[in-house]
């Protein structure tokens, strides 16, 4: 099963970590259930863990859910009688299950059978949780596949109930086990094994204290799991370390006081610092989405992109929304865009030019470009787009050379140690009023680091370069935060 490697926020204390999980969590169940129903949930305790259940229940985005399409799950339970305040059940009931009240049916959620004369051990109540999750599996599975699954982290890096140096860390036929010597009282639990842990679409490992520092960098610096069990979670499409500034401390650069990036300890890793408006950012474009109204055949384009195992970088709904207001306003007709993934932006675009208008996409994979064909098909758009496949440059350079009509709009989101060529080609192809976007400009603040080690920092600011002493160009750079975080657009217009 594919691992997605780990992404790692770092917020600037326990409190906005819980705020901004929360935000996150409301965002994604809105996004998710524009395309697939029911979900499933994994919630976890801790500290952090039941005050982001907290969060969730404050927030007046949670009426934005349907809460009768959610599943919630426990990835561990101490194993104590119904009710006990020590249950992760009993915190997760105060905290937000009680309030959501008639929105969430009673069947719906799924807890960890509790110590009882009918469940006298560990070992019967993990053998019922096995049959619970059974039965709400779907297809040929042994559990429902998790939309999201929450885990909290303890200074010795274990996760769920699975503690370093135990056996449990190699089940590999259970989905769940009983841990009768836990180190942390009580002594006796049940935990569901990495094997289904690691089946979820999205892992989010939260954790927060100076005492988790040491876990958590271990951890990211790819640990053996017997001794930083947190190193083998992750998800097959996003593992997610929301963490705060204590927990990161022993990042390699972390920031010590919340005010800027670190360098990440595991190789190609670069966490960032999240505000305290990080989780509202998320929060608003949950808010907007009813205005944005994501039509089922974009969400189904989004859906099989995701499907087919794409990274999760294409725009967001309301950026998708944004390009189309941007391509209607200048009346374009014919749009070319440069990086076609799954074909998401490119339904964007395909709306605005109209039966008669056309989209010429271009993508280096031949696979996004199946995907992406196939999408775009299927919502009955192959008559206005036309997707190409290679090397951008090269493409570019044909429609140069062949002197193709110039285009009305041009959207840049490719790899972007080369956006200062496609400009020049994009200008080369425009025409006077033609309007050139280009995404992902601001690189979480990153582009005004001179020195920065990223060669994509360096090609946004080898592009902004160009763009300032070309004269034919009127342009601006408009930053942009959201359910992506913090980016921006480059907006120009060829004179």
């Amino acid at each position: 099963m594919s691992s997605a490697p780990p992404e790692v926020l770092v917020h600037p204390d326990a409190d906005v970590l819980a705020a901004a999980t929360a935000a996150r969590l409301l965002t994604r169940l809105v996004d998710l259930q524009s395309h697939r129903s029911p979900l499933h949930v994994v919630l976890t305790g801790g500290t952090v863990g039941v005050a982001a259940l907290r969060a969730v229940a404050a927030s007046p985005v949670r009426d934005a859910v349907d809460w009768s399409g959610v599943h919630l799950w426990w990835g561990d339970e101490r194993f104590l009688p119904a009710g006990d305040p020590d249950r992760n059940e009993t915190q997760a009931r105060e905290a937000l299950i009680d309030a959501l009240g008639d929105a969430l049916p009673p069947g719906n959620v799924h807890p960890v059978p509790a110590l009882s004369d009918d469940v006298p051990d560990g070992a019967t109540a993990a053998r019922r949780y096995a049959a619970e999750l059974r039965a709400h599996a779907t297809g040929d599975g042994l559990a429902p596949r998790f939309d999201v699954l929450l885990l909290g982290m303890g200074p010795d890096g274990h996760v769920a109930s699975l503690f370093p140096g135990r056996s449990a860390l190699y089940e590999t036929h259970l989905l769940v086990v009983a841990e009768h010597d836990s180190p942390k009282p009580p002594p006796e639990r049940v935990s569901l094994t990495f094997p289904l842990l690691q089946s979820a679409r999205e892992v989010w490992v939260v954790a927060a204290g100076t005492e988790k520092a040491p876990a958590v960098a271990r951890a990211l610096a790819g640990d053996d799991v017997g001794t930083t069990p947190a190193a083998a979670a992750h998800g097959t499409e996003r593992t997610l370390w929301l963490v705060d500034v204590a927990a990161a401390s022993s990042l390699p650069g972390a920031p010590r006081d919340g005010s800027g990036p670190a360098a990440g300890a595991a190789e190609g890793l670069r966490p960032r610092t999240a505000s305290g408006a990080d989780g509202a950012w998320a929060a608003v474009d949950a808010y907007v989405a009813p205005l944005v109204a994501e039509p089922a055949a974009a969400a189904a384009v989004r859906t099989a992109a995701a499907d087919a195992g794409l990274p999760d970088i294409a725009v967001s709904a309301a950026q998708g929304r944004l390009l189309e207001l941007l391509a209607r306003a200048t009346g374009a007709r014919r749009v070319l865009e440069i990086g076609t993934l799954g074909g998401y932006s490119t339904w964007w675009l395909a709306q605005a030019v109209g039966a008669t208008g056309t989209v010429l996409t271009l993508e280096l994979s031949d696979a996004h470009a199946t995907v992406a064909r196939a999408s775009l098909a299927a919502a009955g758009l192959t008559d206005r787009v036309e997707v190409r496949v290679g090397p951008a440059t090269d493409s570019l350079d044909r429609l140069v050379a062949d002197g193709t009509e110039p285009f009305d709009l041009v959207f840049v989101d490719a790899d972007k140690q080369q956006l200062a060529d496609y400009l020049d080609r994009a200008v080369a192809l425009a025409r006077p009023g033609t309007v050139v976007v280009v995404d992902n400009v601001v690189r979480g603040g990153a582009v005004v680091e001179a020195d920065h080690p990223d060669d994509r920092v360096q090609g946004v600011r080898a592009f902004v370069e160009r763009a300032t002493g070309d004269g034919r160009l009127l342009g601006t750079v408009v930053q942009t935060v959201g359910e992506k975080g913090y980016d921006g657009f480059a907006l120009l217009l060829v004179r």
